[in-house]
């Protein structure tokens, strides 16, 4: 078996198991869709009086960049359940590489991830907000980044857990402060110091911001700024995941 062979075998399974799993799709659409149209009429209705849609329109890129980590980080719970049910012990003895098994799960989890927040995207006349052909691949390049680092990083939790209980409480914890700190709901700049040095050491702050300059126009950092730290954020994380499984999870 080739190394390419393996990685979309693997991708392909983690593909599948998620479209087994109807229910999980159709929870993060309607939760987005209730973040989208409940919280944002109300907070904008009370931010901006009767221009609510407009804080709608700047909350769409945050709650496409919410379903993105969402899905990402959970999509680490596949090593427990493998781990649980002996089928990492089946991959573990396949003639690839570790790396080669940490790809295939990263690019399954970063499809599942990607397409979810592209159903979200085409929502977007929803919130009154227009694409163009060339601002959706604009937008998905920018969602692939976002994934490929945050499915790495679920699959670095899930290599030091042992349960579902353990890997759902880690990922509840760190969700919500990443969400909420990373420009998504309110302006950047209209936060004080000390909230605004977190969220710029919140990597998605910049996909965040990356999918409302593309989408929007609207930006707190130059796009190129943004993409710059997507792509050291997915390679550095691609990183830790391969060097943490193979400690980990094969040892």
């Amino acid at each position: 078996m080739s190394e390419l062979e393996g990685i979309y075998i693997i991708w392909l399974r983690e593909v599948r198991r998620y479209m087994r799993e109807r229910a999980q799709v159709f929870s993060t659409i309607f939760m987005s869709l209730l973040w989208l149209i409940i919280f944002g009429a109300g907070i904008g209705s009370m931010r901006f009086g009767r221009m609510s849609e407009n804080y709608q329109a700047f909350l769409f890129p945050g709650i496409i960049g919410m379903v993105l980590l969402v899905t990402s980080i959970r999509s680490g719970i596949s090593i427990i359940r493998d781990r649980e049910f002996g089928f990492l012990r089946v991959i573990l003895i396949a003639p690839i590489s570790r790396t080669s098994i940490v790809l295939g799960k990263t690019f399954g989890g970063g499809t599942v991830a990607v397409f979810q927040g592209t159903i979200i995207l085409l929502l977007s006349f929803i919130v009154d907000v227009s694409l163009s052909p060339l601002t959706a691949l604009y937008s998905i390049a920018i969602m692939i980044l976002m994934a490929l680092g945050l499915v790495c990083m679920g699959l670095v939790i899930a290599s030091f857990l042992e349960s579902f209980e353990g890997f759902n409480l880690i990922m509840s914890l760190l969700i919500m402060p990443m969400f909420f700190l990373s420009g998504a709901l309110f302006p950047i700049h209209v936060l004080p110091a000390w909230l605004k040095n977190l969220t710029y050491i919140n990597p998605l702050t910049y996909g965040v911001d990356g999918l409302r300059t593309t989408i929007l126009g609207i930006s707190a950092f130059s796009l190129q700024v943004d993409l710059t730290v997507l792509v050291c954020f997915a390679f550095l994380m691609l990183g830790i995941a391969t060097k943490t499984f193979e400690r980990r999870v094969v040892h």
